[in-house]
Parts: C-alpha cells; sequence; structure tokens
C-alpha cells in the first residue's frame, strides 16, 4: 500500500510538472502563428525583428541581445499618454519619448544572435525561461519586461484578444497620467496591481 501511495504521489508530481510546462511546450509555436496572421507585419531591419500588429503598435526584439541595451522594446503611440497629463521629464530611464512613441525598453536578454523574431523567441525559451509565463485566466503566454508585459494568446480561434500590451500604471501615474483616463487604454487592476492594457484581436 505504501509504495502505491509513493508511485501515486510520484505520478501526480510527474503531471504537474508537465502541465507548468506548456509555455516550453507551446509558448514559441502560438508565436509563430501570430507571426503568420496576414494582418501582421514583421521584418528584419538594424539587427532588430520589428513586428507590427496594428498602426504605431510594435514590438521590437533585438536579434544580438548580447551587444545591445535595448534588448526588447514596446512601441505604442505617445499622444494619449501625454493628452492625459504624462510629463516626459518625469519618464523612468527605461522609457522614452521619440518621433510621438512611447517607447518601453527592456535591458537583460541572454542568448546567441538569431535571425528572426520566431528564432529569437525560441532563444528567449531557451536562455530566458524565467521572464516568460502562462497566463491561465486570459489563456495567454507572457513576456514580462520589468514592470511592464507582452502577452499573446495560446489558441488565435477562440480568443478575442490576440495580443496586449500591458503596461504598468503605477510607473505612468509617476510620470504624471490621469491612468483611468488614457484614451484607448483599459485601466484594470489584478493582483493588486494598477494596468493598463491594450487588446487586439488580429483576426
Amino acid at each position: 500500500m505504501k509504495k502505491i501511495l509513493v508511485l501515486l504521489v510520484f505520478m501526480l508530481i510527474i503531471a504537474g510538472c508537465a502541465a507548468t510546462d506548456v509555455v516550453r511546450r507551446e509558448a514559441a509555436s502560438s508565436f509563430d502563428m501570430i507571426l503568420d496572421v496576414s494582418t501582421v507585419e514583421s521584418v528584419v531591419k538594424d539587427g532588430f525583428a520589428h513586428i507590427m500588429f496594428a498602426e504605431s503598435y510594435h514590438l521590437e526584439l533585438s536579434l544580438t541581445p548580447e551587444t545591445t541595451s535595448e534588448d526588447v522594446i514596446i512601441s505604442v503611440p505617445a499622444t494619449p499618454f501625454l493628452d492625459a497629463g504624462l510629463d516626459r521629464l518625469k519618464l523612468p530611464s527605461n522609457m522614452k519619448i521619440k518621433d510621438d512613441k512611447l517607447l518601453i525598453i527592456f535591458d537583460g536578454i541572454k542568448g546567441a544572435a538569431t535571425q528572426n523574431a520566431s528564432q529569437q523567441m525560441n532563444s528567449l525559451l531557451t536562455n530566458n525561461r524565467g521572464l516568460l509565463g502562462y497566463h491561465a485566466e486570459l489563456d495567454h503566454f507572457g513576456i514580462s519586461l520589468g514592470d511592464h508585459k507582452f502577452e499573446w494568446a495560446k489558441h488565435l480561434m477562440t480568443n478575442d484578444k490576440d495580443v496586449v500590451f500591458i503596461l504598468s500604471a503605477e510607473v505612468l501615474r509617476s510620470a504624471g497620467v490621469d491612468v483611468e483616463n488614457v484614451d484607448g487604454w483599459l485601466f484594470t487592476t489584478m493582483d493588486g496591481m494598477g494596468l493598463l492594457l491594450k487588446p487586439f484581436d488580429l483576426k
């Protein structure tokens, strides 16, 4: 009986490990499905994979993260934040406004050089697994970028939020933004944290 109980516990542990490894199993393939959507454009330029989900809403992945301090860049329109009170002089060092875009910059990605967005996502899973996670409530994978985050749907056809830009409301509030009144962005609270969300249905 004792041996059976030990075996059952072992099997539960193995099953639990398999379940929690859904990121390693499926994150890269689901990201490739996002890249394959006809409305999504991905180009390689100046050492970055530039992924354009909508006009002025971009995710940029450095293909040589070991040689730059700008490994991942979220780029969104700056106007809604400026109109809501953003003081560019109060932005933290990893955020800036350039060419009417609000840029959120993340440094700290490890890994050798890659050639495109798909390869870079695989490199992230191999070398930076701790930055990637699974949000079960929304059925999303995501990459943590300091105070901010980028998420994408695990299953495109059954999710109306295919990609989501997620910004820290607290960081933006500290820079003067009235976070509950940013045009086009949804203010919400998750796990006690204020967030600004910009979801896209790409289909």
